[in-house]
């Protein structure tokens, strides 16, 4: 189960950050699964097809254990422990694709006009 909910940031600490149309994405997602709106969105690794670490995202009521806490356009980010530092310098944004849009991450300073 989730540890306890401490939604402070971590002050001095760089954090994932997130683009206004990634956030608008997920309130879209969030509102054709009918999620909450007090449920925040959680970062993780999980294993893809191969067996390789692959980002995911969910929603999620609280934070897990150890999880860094993040409010960006009013909505909470909980990122796991292990990819807190290696996301630090990056954006959770949205990229055009051939099969629609898609959630990236980017470098943050990759990420003009945010």
């Amino acid at each position: 189960m989730y540890g306890p909910r401490n939604p402070t940031p971590i002050l001095g600490v760089a954090l994932l950050k997130v683009s206004p149309s990634a956030v608008s994405a997920l309130n879209e997602a969030r509102e054709a699964q009918e999620v909450p709106e007090s449920h925040g969105v959680r970062v993780f690794a999980q294993p893809d097809e191969s067996g390789q670490a692959a980002l995911a995202l969910a929603f999620a009521e609280e934070p897990a254990e150890g999880d860094a806490v993040t409010e960006q356009s009013g909505t909470e980010f909980y990122v796991a422990p292990e990819l807190a530092e290696p996301l630090a310098e990056s954006k959770l944004d949205v990229e055009e694709t051939p099969e629609g849009a898609q959630l990236t991450i980017v470098p943050q300073e990759d990420a003009a006009g945010e």
